[in-house]
């Protein structure tokens, strides 16, 4: 009889373990599946949106088996060989909620994970900021428990979710800047411009893509307005706000230049929802 009764104690346990390589192996084909996602390169933005749902859907779901099992385990054990501890405290889902207590930093990860991800702060492959860590970089994984952001130079940060305040995304992933310049001299602007996105370095840690001109317009009495457009990565806008300007000064003449080169950054949809929302007299 009792060896009956440590028969079908350890069969559970047998029957945990299995449970958990079972999990783990799942785990890892999903990730699989997520490296396969973060392979392909869409050409469209809303492809490119749905695909980042995707894989941040299937990694949350990677990262949360493991978990599941590992409880699930814990809770067949207790009643197993405390069965009287688990009959006198009611039932197994106590125990739960016991563990949990003992593990509180842990479920408060896990529950500011499970928000972040059902508001949708973020997914993996946007360029966040977070706070007040200060962590500028992409999100390379986003599990229930951390967030872990990879910045520019390719160091990665590990954040606890329940540290993670505030989260500002970059909807685009990158910084398109305006170059405007005021002159009498519209091609020396023009190749002014030109000439130093031929000398831009581009690539890696630099112009996403370098300055080109998009328009060249008169104002009248011999000024004209010649506009401009680079796009640089996030916490690379020195690269527009200085070092392009700095050139472009340095290019044209004094007689050419009107003003200093203005340089802004600007998104127009919100600045579209921004004006209809305002009521100028």
């Amino acid at each position: 009889m009792v060896f009956a009764i440590l028969s079908g104690r350890y069969d559970r346990l047998v029957w945990g373990a299995v449970a958990v390589v079972v999990a783990f192996l799942l785990s890892r084909v999903l990730r699989r599946f997520v490296g396969l996602l973060e392979s392909r390169h869409p050409d469209e933005e809303r492809e490119l949106a749905r695909l980042q749902r995707g894989e941040t859907a299937l990694a949350l779901v990677a990262t949360a088996i493991p978990y599941v099992a590992a409880i699930a385990v814990l809770i067949i054990a207790a009643s197993t060989f405390l069965p009287r501890t688990a009959a006198a405290l009611g039932s197994s889902a106590l125990i739960l909620v016991l563990v949990g207590f003992g593990a509180q930093r842990f479920l408060t990860d896990i529950i500011a994970g499970a928000l972040i991800a059902f508001e949708r702060w973020y997914a993996i492959g946007d360029f966040v900021r977070l706070e007040p860590a200060q962590i500028s970089g992409i999100v390379e994984q986003l599990s229930l428990r951390t967030t872990v952001i990879r910045s520019l130079n390719g160091d990665r940060t590990y954040v606890p979710n329940s540290q993670i305040i505030s989260a500002s995304r970059s909807p685009r992933g990158f910084r398109r800047y305006s170059i405007e310049v005021l002159t009498t001299d519209p091609e020396e602007a023009r190749n002014a411009i030109e000439h130093v996105g031929r000398r831009a370095p581009v690539g890696e840690a630099r112009f996403l893509r370098a300055p080109r001109v998009i328009e060249e317009r008169e104002l009248g009495e011999g000024t004209w307005l010649v506009r401009g457009q680079a796009d640089v990565a996030p916490t690379m806008e020195w690269l527009a706000e200085s070092l392009l300007v700095g050139r472009l000064k340095a290019s044209l003449s004094a007689d050419a230049l009107l003003a200093e080169p203005t340089v802004y950054t600007i998104d127009e949809g919100t600045f579209s929802r921004y004006q209809r929302r305002v009521l100028v007299r």
